[in-house]
């Protein structure tokens, strides 16, 4: 290939990776490299597409033979600390990111890069340090300003200093005070929101915790960005879409009829008439998925009714159990598992389960039969996050020092199945029913089946959580053994996050205010 022609060729390729056209690209590196193995240009580039593609492992291959050729060019050696990075090779890409850092002492990029390796590695203060030499080239970058918080938040984890907590607050709301933008497209402004309520959270601080949770709700009711991504990820399939339409119509229908008092729900009537008809459609078996109007899915995100409830307590959990018996019995058992009937005060659990009627909170369905909300998607409100802090704050010796990560509420069709087995990312888990003993009509079943095993050190997330041949097959394999706990109103269920469990099979009355409700506080 002569020079000349070369050198178009490159032209060429850089208008066109420059332009998003970057498989046309590659193939004009690729086709360089045919001719000269050697060329820096096409190696770096070829391997910069490669890692774009998450082909770390090849992409190493050519990032490394470009630094043979230019052993002290910044961007190489920053692409290599990268793909090493995204394959877990912390040390190595280590090693990368120090050297972009003395090829160029005032890059933010490096610096930020290198901070990421060491919350990787868990090297939490090493990473404070770095996150916080980027800043001082980048004051006003949000992606450090979250990613320092964030740290402060592990490092605080690791050892309870309250002082942690506190920088991690002044770090994001620098971002929402100084109205910082990211720039980088996985970075969320919603994850700055829930990562200064959880630390408002985590310092008794269940006002500003509450005032962050609903500015989340407010802002994406406003995105038509969430919206899109809503209606995209679950109202896409007939199960998901027809499970959700039948609990906000029985909900509505519940409500209006003022069964609970609550007399201020608004709502409009078109909007309703609509969700009947599809509901009579998915009843009649002529339901199709089409029929659902573009309005009605924007629309039915949006929450209508969520007054928190006004209890005047000072604790909602039931004292009245012998909660140091309880915390040894925890303890004793193997593996850590216990069982609270009675668990929650009696006025709370009026409350709770008043608000479970008419919170028109269920905004997320699933095609097993259940819809749910989460703590920063509907769930939260000070009734909520007290009832968090007040289990943890009785049962001191189980929880220790762990504080709320996350929750979530579920409510079930009568007529499907629950959650398939899973194991949670947390310490600890409770699990509490509060639908009345008279909807269930098998007293023997109903509530959670919890095995004995919990997952490999080597699963991730997706593995553990949602790999249910590959999580059936290694409970078969280990012999384990399955614990089953029957429903009861009132009966919490605390165990250790990691052990395998699932919804157990239930027969509930088929009838709006009878449909199974759990909820889930996970601490860590």
């Amino acid at each position: 290939m002569e020079d000349m022609n070369k050198k178009e060729l490159f032209e060429k390729a850089i208008e066109l990776h420059q332009g998003g056209n970057i498989d046309e690209a590659d193939k004009i590196y690729v086709s360089i490299l045919d001719d000269d193995n050697n060329n820096f240009a096409a190696n770096f580039l070829h391997g910069c597409v490669l890692s774009d593609r998450s082909e770390f492992g090849e992409s190493v291959k050519f990032l490394e033979i470009a630094l043979r050729l230019q052993p002290d060019n910044f961007d190489v050696n920053n692409s290599l600390g990268i793909a090493h990075k995204n394959l877990e090779n912390y040390d190595k890409s280590e090693k990368y990111f120090i050297k972009s850092i003395a090829i160029n002492p005032e890059s933010y990029q490096a610096y930020f890069n290198c901070a990421n390796v060491y919350t990787d590695m868990l090297d939490h203060n090493k990473a404070i340090d770095y996150f916080k030499s980027a800043l001082k080239i980048n004051k006003d970058s949000a992606e450090a300003h979250q990613r320092l918080g964030e740290t402060y938040q592990e490092l605080y984890k690791d050892d309870r200093n309250i002082n942690h907590i506190i920088k991690s607050i002044v770090c994001f709301n620098r971002i929402l005070d100084k109205k910082l933008s990211f720039t980088i497209p996985s970075f969320k402004y919603n994850a700055t929101l829930i990562s200064l309520a959880l630390s408002y959270l985590w310092i008794e601080d269940i006002d500003n915790a509450d005032k962050y949770f609903n500015e989340i709700n407010a802002k994406n009711y406003r995105d038509k960005e969430y919206i899109n991504s809503y209606i995209n990820n679950y109202l896409k399939t007939e199960d998901s879409i027809t499970t959700l339409i039948r609990h906000e119509y029985e909900q509505l229908t519940y409500m209006d009829n003022d069964t609970d008092e609550i007399r201020n729900t608004k709502f409009f009537k078109k909007y309703y008439e609509e969700l009947k008809q599809l509901y009579m459609a998915i009843k009649d078996n002529t339901f199709n998925i089409s029929d659902v109007s573009e309005n009605l899915k924007v629309e039915i995100p949006k929450i209508l009714y969520n007054k928190s409830p006004e209890l005047d307590s000072n604790n909602f959990i039931n004292q009245n159990n012998n909660i140091k018996k309880l915390e040894l019995e925890y303890f004793d058992n193997d593996p850590e598992l216990l069982v609270i009937d009675n668990f929650l005060s009696e006025d709370c659990l009026l409350e709770i389960q008043k608000y479970c009627r008419n919170a028109n909170i269920f905004k997320y369905p699933y095609e097993n039969g259940y819809v749910g909300a989460f703590l920063s998607r509907g769930l939260s409100n000070k009734f909520i996050l007290k009832m968090s802090e007040d289990i943890r704050l009785t049962y001191r010796k189980i929880f220790e020092n762990t504080k709320l990560v996350q929750a979530w509420i579920y409510k079930y069709d009568s007529n499907k199945k629950g959650i398939n087995v899973h194991a949670d990312p947390a310490k600890i888990n409770v699990n509490f029913w509060v639908t009345p003993n008279t909807g269930n009509l098998d007293s023997n079943n109903g509530g959670l089946k919890v095995w004995n095993k919990v997952p490999p050190e080597d699963w991730d997330f997706r593995q553990y959580n949602s790999d249910v041949t590959k999580i059936k097959k290694f409970l078969l394999d280990n012999k384990s053994t399955e614990q089953r706990i029957p429903y009861r109103e009132n009966r919490a269920v605390i165990f250790n996050s990691k052990l395998f469990h699932s919804t157990d099979e239930f027969a509930f009355k088929d009838k709006y205010e009878f449909r199974r409700i759990n909820i889930t506080f996970l601490y860590s």
